[in-house]
């Protein structure tokens, strides 16, 4: 099923790949990354986990076996809100995930992702202690890259009572805010926004966003319905969200880049005399 899901992505032209998993430690733990990444490795040349914390050795073991990237999010900075939305399982342990990016520094992946899940505290709040968060692991973890996610809470099962809202206008603001203080931070933009906004946020620093993406297991190669993690907003197709990057004066790059150009030589990228 992992390999049948990998050649339908990959056909569609993508070369960077993000896979999240669940929290159930049983059913999505070392050991199951252990057996499905080296089969992903082989279609994409970028892989990027969005999935439980781990530990440092468990990070530099799947580092080895060809671990790109981890999204790390953590949801909330404010740890009573935290408690009230984490109630068991190793999930509720607020330090555990806030020291996860401290983790990954330790063993040198080469990128992480942090961001606040707006809606669960007063967005600005959330937002500058992302950023705070930020600074200290780029001085810490210098050699790493990072990357900034702000998603907003969709409708998804269960719900979250009392939400707190951020407005398109805000989020524009917190987006240039963040460009504005990270000049060479990726700023990344999932599907849960809807097309109009996205394609507005192109030219406004930006620079990685997601297409035709699927929250619900076997939604790429058997197009299943159920299951579905939280629903998204621009449908719209690989080659569609594309096209608009062109048509904002932009170029779509499919790849990431690629570590084994660091193991080169130095005079395979020496210009000829």
């Amino acid at each position: 099923e992992i390999e049948q899901e990998c050649q339908a992505i990959k056909a569609k032209g993508f070369d960077t790949l993000l896979i999240v998993t669940g929290e159930h430690e049983a059913k999505v733990g070392i050991d199951y990354f252990r057996q499905a990444l080296p089969i992903v490795k082989r279609y994409f040349s970028y892989v990027m986990f969005e999935v439980q914390p781990l530990a440092t050795h468990e990070y530099a073991e799947l580092r080895t076996l060809g671990l790109d990237a981890v999204m790390v999010y953590q949801e909330t900075y404010q740890a009573a809100t935290y408690a009230k939305h984490h109630l068991k399982g190793k999930k509720r342990d607020f330090r555990w995930r806030l020291e996860t990016p401290d983790r990954l520094g330790e063993c040198g992946i080469d990128k992480i992702g942090l961001g606040s899940l707006i809606g669960l505290e007063d967005w600005r709040i959330d937002s500058t202690f992302t950023a705070m968060h930020l600074d200290y692991l780029r001085r810490r973890y210098w050699r790493s890259r990072y990357s900034l996610s702000f998603p907003r809470l969709r409708p998804c099962a269960g719900g979250v009572d009392n939400a707190k809202t951020i407005s398109d206008k805000q989020l524009v603001q917190l987006i240039c805010a963040y460009r504005l203080r990270f000049p060479d931070v990726e700023l990344s933009l999932s599907t849960r926004e809807q097309q109009a906004l996205r394609d507005g946020l192109f030219r406004l620093g930006v620079t990685s966003v997601s297409a035709e993406s699927k929250t619900q297991p076997g939604g790429y190669a058997n197009e299943q319905q159920e299951l579905e993690q939280f629903s998204i907003d621009d449908d719209r197709s690989v080659s569609e969200v594309a096209q608009a990057i062109r048509a904002k004066g932009l170029q779509p790059v499919w790849q990431d880049w690629l570590n084994e150009l660091s193991a080169m030589p130095p005079e395979t990228f020496s210009s000829p005399e």
